[in-house]
């Protein structure tokens, strides 16, 4: 994928023996890393510690990883509904202003996440919700992941069915689940891995789809084209193009605390996500306008023929192994903060691959669009906030910086933080109830200014003590 179209045939040998060799390093040295004690005991991906240094990954893994967990379904999927309700000019304006917006958000968060080696859920702790207010930030992640486990199935249910026969698409849906669930209870290694093979996998099929369209309408003919469905505009095209990646950005520490360094998460962040985000947005901009619908299915099909169900399998594969790799980090960490109890990361990514699955099964993807639209204003500002905390307002910053260099975690954190949890309640109905532009904007940078007022007025005031266990991990 990295080697263009002139290069000779050694070249490309060389740079896919260096890449293989890339890999092989990279597996001892996470081999080496299950030699110590608390991974032996988990199997838990360090789901309650900090991430040590010969456990993490090169930048050109990070970057395939994140390519391939943005070449989703659900990004083309996206794509063909702007497709649809906007010109192609609009929509390329609006994927790449998005674009931008989440790439900025997630190199902001996974930079602290791989200077901490923490995950969101513990992260924010001490970035400004407390031990208690994490708490519930770990509710809402896994509700939010959880449900976008099922919608990523359901579609994937969908499009099987439609493909392949056989069982009804609620069959399908439970197949793709259990296969995806098997991956993210292996944990990151293997989602790592599965993306060296997936990853390229849906760009070929997509790269295909797209040709087949361009040879069905010229650039010059889909740009003359009128959008057929109701009209957007290009922010709410931008809003949309936000809100459909606001959780993975908010919570982009959960993956990125696996960087070697933050030179890596930039590098990541501009050869993984962005360009894939605006690839497989266009993408399906582009399909939309040349066989005039939006359903993705039918428009994969009509593309490419069979080759969708390469598109359909690998493009929910990655994605979906990392939404359900986030949903077990949140439960064990609430666990963990509010009841004191360490439980293994596997047995809890399992049971929630199965209630997942069980989701999708039952229809929640007919719920998508509101789904999305709730997600978009409600974790920004999760974002804003650990952002303001960290860099600017620093108020329990200092803890962390000290057990850093200990490779510990601080021995206590605050409890409840009652200002926060404000900021973050206002900024998400700022962001819900003011609709012109791009809410997802006004609830990050809203949550950040009243994160920052509260701290300049004394508000930040905390109520009781939630003691840590320092380097502990969920059980296996």
């Amino acid at each position: 994928m990295e080697n263009g179209a002139g290069e000779s045939e050694g070249e490309g040998d060389s740079a896919t023996a260096n890449g293989m060799d890339n890999i092989q390093a990279e597996s001892e040295a996470s081999d080496s890393s299950m030699d110590d004690a608390s991974m032996l005991k988990a199997g838990g991906d360090f789901a309650l510690s900090r991430v040590p240094e010969k456990a993490r990954y090169s930048w050109m893994s990070m970057a395939l990883e994140n390519w391939s967990m943005c070449g989703c379904i659900s990004s083309v999927l996206l794509g063909a509904t702007l497709g649809t309700r906007m010109t192609l000019q609009s929509a390329a304006l609006a994927c790449i202003l998005g674009a931008v917006i989440l790439g900025a958000i997630s190199f902001a968060v996974g930079f602290v996440g791989c200077r901490e080696g923490l995950p969101t859920a513990v992260l924010c702790r001490w970035a400004g919700f407390g031990g208690s207010g994490a708490a519930v930030l770990c509710v809402a992640i896994a509700v939010s992941l959880i449900g976008w486990f099922g919608i990523q199935a359901a579609i994937a249910g969908k499009g099987l069915e439609s493909l392949l026969g056989g069982p009804a698409s609620w069959g399908w849906t439970l197949v793709s689940g259990a296969i995806v669930t098997l991956v993210s209870v292996l944990g990151f290694r293997w989602m790592v891995n599965v993306a060296w093979v997936t990853g390229p996998a849906f760009l070929v099929a997509i790269s295909w789809a797209v040709a087949r369209s361009l040879a069905r309408h010229s650039i010059s003919e889909l740009a003359s084209m009128e959008p057929r469905g109701e009209q957007m505009s290009i922010l709410d095209g931008t809003g949309l193009v936000v809100g459909g990646f606001a959780v993975g950005s908010a919570i982009s520490a959960d993956m990125f605390r696996f960087s070697r360094s933050g030179w890596g998460v930039g590098v990541a962040v501009l050869m993984g996500r962005v360009p894939a985000l605006m690839v497989y947005n266009m993408a399906g901009v582009v399909v939309a306008l040349a066989y005039g619908s939006s359903d993705l299915i039918d428009l994969m099909r009509a593309s490419v023929g069979w080759a969708a169900v390469v598109v359909v399998v690998a493009g929910e594969l990655v994605i979906n192994a990392t939404n359900l790799y986030g949903t077990g980090l949140a439960v064990v960490a609430f666990f963990d903060t509010a009841l004191g109890l360490k439980i293994p990361r596997r047995a809890v990514t399992l049971v929630c691959g199965v209630l997942g699955s069980a989701l999708g099964a039952a229809g929640l993807l007919s719920h998508f669009v509101d789904f999305l639209g709730v997600l978009s204003v409600t974790f920004p500002p999760i974002a804003g906030i650990l952002l303001c905390e960290y860099f600017c307002v620093r108020k329990f910053r200092k803890d962390l910086d000290s057990s850093r260099k200990l490779g510990s975690l601080p021995s206590k954190a605050p409890g409840w933080v009652p200002a926060t949890l404000a900021a973050w309640l206002g900024a998400s109905l700022l962001g819900w109830f003011i609709k012109a532009g791009i809410p997802c904007l006004y609830s990050f940078f809203g949550a950040a200014v009243l994160y920052a007022l509260a701290a300049w007025l004394g508000a930040l005031r905390t109520c009781g003590v939630t003691p840590t266990e320092s380097g502990a991990q969920g059980g296996s």
